[in-house]
């Protein structure tokens, strides 16, 4: 078995070896690509000059150099055509004397940019086949410059879209170290923020550090690299000389670096923004054919031999330049027995540059060129290529856009490296980017066509993704894609992944267990089919209910008796009617309250229980008169009769029902949805609407309450026939310890159980009344008959 740190060395000393194979034959490839451009460039021409459909009588020439990547020499160069003093500089033209048309560009930026600067103050129209950078869509500043291809604002966006799609937040950026890297990395980095995107190192690579590795390369956590910048010698020897860092890491490249086919060895997997390969008919045949046999008098062609084959040429000066540049001695040997090896695959700078030559030569056609033109002319130009339309081979109508640039889609490829004995390269196209879609439709991804590195997708976060029901804790100090993952807070959800904040849920609704979506509050009330409280107090009410109805209906039958006419029958008829009526008034407190029911329940409870503390009460005074009219010379006995009691009954009621008609007409009970009270719940009661009306009834029958209790006391050591006055203490004692207890627990809880502690205080205070009042004497009217007598009352046995 292998450890994974051996695999990784052996794999490093492969790709190593791999890229110095693929270095030498880098070189080879450059030029022929160089190569073919410039044939693409001539068979455009040719075939112009042959059409008798484009400027008929006129043959177009041109004028080729080569700016060895240097801006200095792209200006001198240039400088050099607009003067008209192209002798000394090597001339590939098809006509010795004609007029300047425009300029056709090369792939770099730089060198395009410091071109159309000179250009634009002369008038002149530029058409770049690969300059990508944004600031040549400064329409203000380079209105006369053109390109094939769209500037590099598409890729940044295609970039930050694809790491969004494929939940990447974490990246590493790897630039050169020029003014064109800079603006790239100044412009990626600004696309990345807008899609929260945060990038863990930018590393600039230059010539005082391409040997080193940087510290932050050492210690990068992300295995997602940006790589982007200008291609150059100095980028290749860092990129190798750190490929050890790279094997496990997955890359991200522009169009820009999709032909180097070196660079793919130091990374397992990448992902490649592309433009379309479009073959242009006849092109390839044209390569195949093209050696010095067939053009043995074109000096292009010469050059193109001598830098491949190191031959020597009849100038004298090119002899001694080209070992100086590719440090290897010069050959004899015959140019028309050499042919060029230009048969490998066609790539897509060839087909800019054939459809460059077209557009001009079309907006020349377009202007009705028929003479030659001068500088004024020049400035006309650039309004024609406009407004040229052009059928690509798959007739496709192309046309430029307001920023000067043809319109073109990415395509998405998946490059797999495998280092093996014959060190394949496969690729696979997994999606497209077309920037001029709404913004929904610009990416198509099909991420199960990409190949991963052991089948397992990179790591491109900094942290775990938050899952839904939490949200995004930023850790203070660092990027804002390193986070905690912190639960939502009471009453919030979140309903997807890394949710920057959670949302709070509609007042009718709650959140779900895992707090991912809301959810109807549970709506709480002493309801009759879920409450077994329900059922408990609805059996207890009508037991009393029908208790005191009988208890009535028993006093009813005896009323004659003297049991039941002592202290007062008919006080004991209303008392009973009024305990009825408050047991049955529970039922007003059970299920869901609605607006009448809850003005209802407190009025029909408290003057039916008002009605019996007063008549309590009326007894009460009555025990006590009558214990004071039986002492000789009491001026009590004119209150002795019936007219006293029902007067203190009356009166005492009647202070309670004006007080709940007040309450009633200024404030009275209304329904309430409580959803505040506990989470999860929306309680369904009743507010009392004015607190003072609900208190002061309450208080009421307590003071009732208490008077009786007082009085009642004071007269317990009556004689027996007058020992009610025993039996209301112990019924007022009941009374009141039950409401002073029930008074905080009422104020401690809320909903369904605060209505509990109210009805449980009705049945058992009423209750206490109904057995303390009337037991005694269901006891001797059912079990000692023999005691419901006058005699009896007056004799010592009574109870």
């Amino acid at each position: 078995m292998i450890s994974a740190l051996e695999e990784r060395n052996q794999r490093a000393l492969l790709i190593r070896a791999y890229t110095l194979r693929r270095w030498v034959k880098r070189f080879k490839r450059v030029y022929q690509r160089e190569y073919r451009h410039l044939l693409a460039f001539i068979f455009a021409i040719d075939e112009i000059n042959r059409s008798p459909d484009i400027l008929p009588n006129i043959t177009l020439g041109y004028h080729v150099y080569d700016s060895c990547g240097h801006v200095n020499k792209a200006i001198k160069d240039v400088l050099q055509i607009l003067s008209g003093h192209t002798k000394e500089a090597p001339n590939y033209s098809c006509m010795e004397r004609g007029a300047l048309a425009g300029f056709i560009g090369d792939l770099k930026s730089d060198t395009s940019l410091q071109m159309a600067q000179l250009l634009n103050l002369y008038g002149y129209t530029q058409i770049s086949y690969g300059a990508r950078d944004t600031l040549l869509s400064n329409r203000k500043m380079y209105p006369n410059f053109f390109r094939t291809v769209p500037d590099d604002e598409m890729q940044y966006v295609a970039i930050a879209k694809l790491l969004e799609r494929l939940e990447w937040n974490w990246v590493g950026i790897l630039t050169s170290d020029d003014e064109y890297g800079e603006r790239e990395i100044r412009q990626l980095s600004k696309h990345l923020s807008n899609h929260g995107i945060c990038t863990e190192f930018k590393i600039l690579v230059s010539v005082k550090n391409y040997d080193k590795t940087p510290p932050e390369l050492r210690t990068s956590t992300t295995e997602v690299f940006i790589i982007c910048g200008s291609i150059s010698m100095t980028y290749y020897k860092f990129l190798m000389n750190n490929a050890p860092y790279y094997t496990e890491k997955t890359f991200i490249l522009p169009d820009s670096w999709s032909m180097s086919e070196m660079f793919f060895a130091l990374s397992n997997c990448s992902l490649v923004f592309t433009y379309p390969h479009l073959y242009i008919k006849g092109l390839l045949e044209y390569f195949f054919s093209s050696n010095p046999s067939s053009r043995p008098n074109d000096p292009l062609m010469e050059d193109i031999v001598i830098t491949e084959y190191k031959c020597f040429s009849k100038n004298k000066m090119k002899n001694v330049l080209i070992p100086l540049t590719f440090r290897r001695p010069l050959r004899n040997c015959s140019l028309e027995t050499l042919s060029l090896d230009l048969s490998f695959p066609e790539e897509k700078t060839s087909y800019n540059v054939y459809i460059s030559v077209y557009i001009l030569a079309q907006a020349l056609h377009d202007m009705d060129f028929s003479f030659k033109i001068n500088n004024k002319k020049s400035e006309i130009l650039s309004r024609y290529i406009k407004e040229v339309q052009y059928k690509d081979p798959n007739d496709k109508v192309m046309i430029f856009n307001d920023k000067g640039e043809l319109p073109s889609p990415l395509e998405i490829i998946n490059w797999i490296t495998r280092i093996n004995d014959r060190n394949t390269t496969d690729w696979m196209h997994v999606g497209h980017f077309d920037g001029f879609l709404s913004e929904d439709q610009q990416l198509t991804l099909k991420p199960e066509r990409i190949s991963w590195k052991g089948d397992k997708v990179p790591r491109g976060r900094c942290s775990e993704e938050c899952p839904p029901g939490f949200r995004k804790s930023v850790r203070e100090g660092y990027h804002p894609c390193c986070y905690n993952c912190a639960p939502c807070s009471e009453g919030e959800i979140s309903n997807h992944s890394d949710s920057e904040r959670c949302k709070k849920c509609p007042e009718n609704e709650w959140p779900n267990k895992d707090k991912t979506i809301c959810i109807d509050k549970v709506i709480e009330y002493l309801s009759y089919e879920e409450d077994i409280l329900v059922l408990f107090f609805s059996i207890t009410s009508v037991i009393f209910a029908t208790t005191s109805f009988l208890i009535l209906g028993l006093f009813l039958w005896f009323r004659r008796t003297p049991i039941v006419r002592a202290n007062n029958r008919n006080l004991s008829f209303i008392l009973l009617l009024s305990l009825i009526l408050s047991f049955l008034s529970v039922f007003l407190f059970l299920g869901r309250p609605v607006d009448i029911t809850c003005m209802l329940q407190q009025v029909t409870f408290g003057i039916p229980f008002t009605i019996s503390a007063s008549s309590i009460l009326a007894k009460t005074i009555m025990v006590f008169i009558a214990f004071k009219a039986t002492r000789p010379g009491s001026s009590c006995r004119k209150w002795v009769g019936v007219k006293l009691p029902n007067t203190v009954m009356l009166f005492c009621s009647s202070v309670q029902v004006v007080n709940c008609i007040l309450w009633l007409s200024i404030s009275p009970p209304f329904q309430e949805y409580d959803m505040d009270s506990y989470p999860g719940k929306i309680l369904i009661q009743c507010n009392e609407g004015s607190v003072i009306g609900f208190y002061s009834m309450l208080g009421y029958m307590g003071f009732l309450a208490a008077v009786s209790f007082v009085l009642a006391f004071m007269v317990r050591t009556l004689p027996d026939s007058f020992n009610e006055a025993k039996y209301i203490t112990f019924s007022m004692l009941v009374f009141c310890s039950v409401w002073i207890a029930m008074i905080p627990a009422y104020l401690s809880t809320r909903g369904k159980y605060m209505v509990a502690v109210e009805i449980f205080a009705i049945l058992t205070s009423s209750a206490g009344i109904l057995l303390c009042m009337f037991s005694p004497k269901l006891y001797i009217l059912l079990l000692k008959p023999e005691l419901n007598t006058k005699e009896a009352m007056l004799g010592k046995r009574m109870l």
